[in-house]
């Protein structure tokens, strides 16, 4: 009875062991029936028919794929038609697993399909831009390397009508014509996935024609600067002038005001010394002739002059007035 039993044990847990299965934190389990997908696990501890069933485990996370993870040069040609080298990525994750799971059972690779539409949707709207233009975050308009990523991200995720059909864009093929006629959009829903987002992290020239764009760049900012120079100096000049036009007006208003104080000053004195004199004619008289004696007697001057003239009138002696000396 022992040795039936054993093998029978032996065998439950083995089926016991086979039917469970678990799916880890971040991921999901597409449970197949015959190749076909007939339920979808969610993380933790879940249970299979032994033998029939199948669990395929595929990462449920957003997703990176990198243009230049093999090492391969993505060239584009802008509407200046040069070449520029665009090193980029692309953020995507799986939305509807069974559709996933369709695409990636006839043998498809995701991230081929995905970098193949992304790389002719990129190439359409770059041969629409000049170089200025892709470069340039800050542009407020639809010409700006921002709006470019967002176009793009909408024409992935089917956001947009007018998009290249399958196989222009696995081709990279494009032309304008086309791109107003067709209707089937750049659209990776189809496969179950949804582009998160699309960052160009690098645009160079090819080494044989970066030197000569540098050198243009170059002559153009020494232009600027020249320009910006001359401003400089004419605003500088414009300054110094309104200086020295503000300080003449100061000095002049300053001279005006300093001779009017002097002439009401004048006049004020002429007013009094007037109406004092005014009061005493004589000692007026006595006091001009002072002044005259001190002007006219200087040393080593010689004066020629009558001493009865009227000009040494005060300086007669008084006879009225009567002296101490005996």
């Amino acid at each position: 009875m022992r040795k039936i039993i054993i093998p029978f044990v032996i065998i439950l847990i083995g089926v016991l062991f086979s039917s469970v299965y678990v799916v880890e934190e971040g991921t999901k389990g597409i449970v197949l029936r015959f190749n076909k997908m007939i339920a979808l696990s969610e993380p933790g501890l879940h249970f299979k028919v032994p033998g029939i069933d199948n669990v395929r485990i595929v990462d449920a996370k957003i997703q990176t794929t990198d243009s230049s993870k093999n090492g391969m040069e993505q060239k584009f040609i802008n509407r200046e038609k040069n070449y520029l080298i665009v090193d980029y990525f692309v953020q995507w994750k799986i939305t509807d697993f069974k559709r996933y799971y369709e695409t990636i059972a006839g043998g498809n690779s995701i991230e081929d399909l995905l970098m193949a539409r992304l790389n002719g949707r990129l190439r359409a709207e770059i041969g629409k831009l000049d170089i200025i233009d892709i470069i340039n975050d800050a542009n407020t308009e639809m010409k700006s390397r921002n709006s470019l990523m967002l176009r793009v991200k909408d024409a992935l995720n089917g956001k947009q009508p007018n998009a290249k059909s399958d196989e222009n864009i696995s081709n990279g093929q494009f032309d304008d014509q086309s791109e107003g006629n067709l209707e089937k959009i750049t659209s990776m829903r189809a496969f179950g996935v949804e582009v998160i987002d699309v960052r160009i992290k690098q645009i160079d020239f090819p080494a044989a024609v970066s030197k000569s764009i540098y050198d243009r760049m170059s002559e153009e900012r020494k232009v600027f600067a020249r320009d910006k120079r001359f401003q400089g100096y004419k605003k500088a000049e414009e300054i110094r002038a309104q200086s020295r036009l503000t300080a003449t007006k100061i000095l002049s208003e300053a001279e005006k005001q300093a001779r009017i104080i002097r002439g009401e000053g004048d006049a004020n004195a002429a007013k009094i010394y007037a109406d004092t004199f005014s009061k005493d004619f004589e000692f007026f008289s006595f006091i001009r002739s002072l002044k005259a004696y001190e002007q006219s007697f200087k040393e080593n001057d010689i004066m020629v002059i009558s001493p009865d003239s009227e000009f040494f009138r005060y300086m007669k002696l008084n006879p009225n007035i009567k002296s101490d000396k005996k």
